[in-house]
């Protein structure tokens, strides 16, 4: 196994430590076992494809940077807003370079590009990233809410306020007024009016 090889294995499983790595804000809320940073960015990559898509970006990178907004989290913990004020944060394209600084140099130099343009907010792409890391918290603060934690509705008013593209604010408008279960319900009321599949004859009729 040669060191480049060791070394992109040592930063996957670093990446898989974001499973193990719960989002500390909802802690304040009361939620007991909240969603790890993994799980949120993985929605967060879907919802940056999806909303990229429709503000004529491109989706492989919104959804590309979406993915990795959060990895230098495995250095540096979720740090919940709280805290923020008493910290002096790493610049997180600094973080990047330290969890990169072994891999080859492909690797980490386009590694190094999505962070920083994720941190730059300046192409349509890391626009669509930073409104779909918000979409992603306010879907779950909506999902949270439903299961009696009353307590979120500061990460609702927060999320919906900070969004900034026309189709994330549309997108952050529908997520208040469309039940969580909508695509569930949609799914049970269609069973009654489902065409039935033909039954198979007895063997040897």
């Amino acid at each position: 196994m040669t060191d480049d090889t060791e070394s992109v294995v040592g930063y996957l499983h670093e990446v898989g430590h974001l499973k193990r790595t719960k989002r500390a804000g909802w802690w304040i809320a009361g939620v007991r076992d909240p969603e790890s940073v993994a799980e949120h960015s993985f929605r967060a990559g879907v919802i940056a494809y999806v909303l990229a898509l429709m503000e004529g970006a491109d989706p492989d990178r919104a959804a590309t940077l979406a993915l990795f907004h959060d990895v230098l989290e495995t250095r540096i913990g979720d740090i919940p807003s709280p805290g923020r004020a008493h910290l002096a944060v790493a610049d997180p394209v600094e973080i990047a370079r330290t969890q990169t600084d072994a891999l080859p140099s492909p690797v980490a130099e386009n590694i190094l590009g999505l962070v920083s343009e994720y941190e730059a907010k300046e192409s349509p792409e890391s626009q669509c990233a930073k409104d779909a890391d918000k979409l992603e918290c306010l879907l779950q603060a909506r999902e949270y809410a439903t299961q009696g934690y009353a307590l979120v509705q500061p990460w609702v008013d927060t999320m919906v306020a900070a969004v900034k593209t026309p189709s994330g604010k549309e997108l952050a408008r529908g997520a208040l007024s469309t039940p969580v279960d909508s695509w569930w319900r949609d799914i049970v009321s269609s069973y009654g009016s489902a065409p039935q599949a033909p039954r198979a004859e007895a063997a040897g009729a």
